[in-house]
């Protein structure tokens, strides 16, 4: 009874380290969005800001909490969890694509909008601010809860395995894809991150739980990254610095040349004009 009290209590204490990293995720974001007075980009007078929706909460509160759910012994999940290491790649037989394939939803989320064809909703600039903001908030709740919660590997004695940080990754960056070019192109980067997840558990490196809730957090880091990009434009004063580029480019002086000829005269000549706007 003593032993099941300590696991019943270790157990909520891991669950309330994990809600408050997440919630200071949303709560550390959303305050910087809402200091930054709402501010609206524009460009060809199409609003490319990524507006709070609560609805955007709700698949990666799921995924977290499903995963965070493994966590408890003798759950759903963790019934699951072992059946899965036990019966998924018995030979244990390594695939180290995973640790390439990480990185391609982020690396083709900042070069896709160069490609010819391809419409993007910002320019480079804005893309990598989304990208290092979503990335920096997803490495720093990653580790935190890692070396806080303290889960043992499926496949070593190392106490870092909740939750997945290859999986975070990917799907960061497969969620910033999806926002900046639609599902189009998104749906193609979340199978790239869902194929990451897979051999993380195939691999027995992670749980099944580790990859849930590191997919949930990486949909939900990317969508800070763009919540706060107007925040940052504002702070760092990026668009004043377009407007004055684009009001002088607007503004500058406007140079008109005609040929003509006088027939009577026979003569030939140009004429020039100089509009000040």
């Amino acid at each position: 009874m003593k032993n099941g009290n300590n696991i019943l209590r270790n157990w909520i204490w891991r669950k309330r380290v994990i809600i408050l990293s997440h919630f200071l995720i949303f709560s550390f974001s959303h305050s910087l969005k809402a200091a930054g007075d709402t501010l609206v980009v524009k460009t060809d007078d199409v609003s490319t800001e990524h507006r709070f929706n609560a609805k955007q909460l709700v698949a990666p509160a799921l995924l977290i909490g499903i995963g965070t759910w493994g966590l408890a012994e003798q759950s759903p999940i963790d019934w699951l969890e072992q059946r899965a290491r036990d019966n998924m790649n018995p030979n244990w037989k390594k695939c180290k694509a995973d640790e390439y394939l990480q990185y391609v939803p982020t690396g083709a989320h900042l070069v896709l909008g160069f490609v010819p064809g391809v419409k993007a909703k910002h320019n480079f600039r804005d893309r990598a601010i989304a990208s290092l903001t979503a990335n920096i908030l997803m490495a720093g709740v990653t580790n935190t809860v890692k070396y806080t919660v303290k889960e043992q590997r499926p496949d070593s004695g190392k106490r870092n395995s909740f939750f997945s940080g290859h999986t975070a990754t990917a799907f960061t960056g497969a969620e910033l894809m999806r926002i900046e070019y639609g599902w189009g192109y998104g749906a193609a980067a979340y199978a790239v991150a869902a194929t990451t997840a897979y051999l993380r558990v195939y691999n027995k490196r992670h749980w099944v739980g580790d990859v849930m809730a590191g997919a949930g957090t990486g949909i939900l880091c990317a969508n800070a990254g763009y919540w706060l990009l107007p925040v940052w434009k504002r702070c760092f004063g990026i668009d004043r610095r377009d407007q004055a580029r684009k009001a002088r480019k607007q503004n500058k002086p406007l140079v008109v040349a005609s040929p003509f000829y006088l027939q009577e005269e026979k003569a030939a000549g140009f004429s020039c004009s100089l509009v000040l706007r």
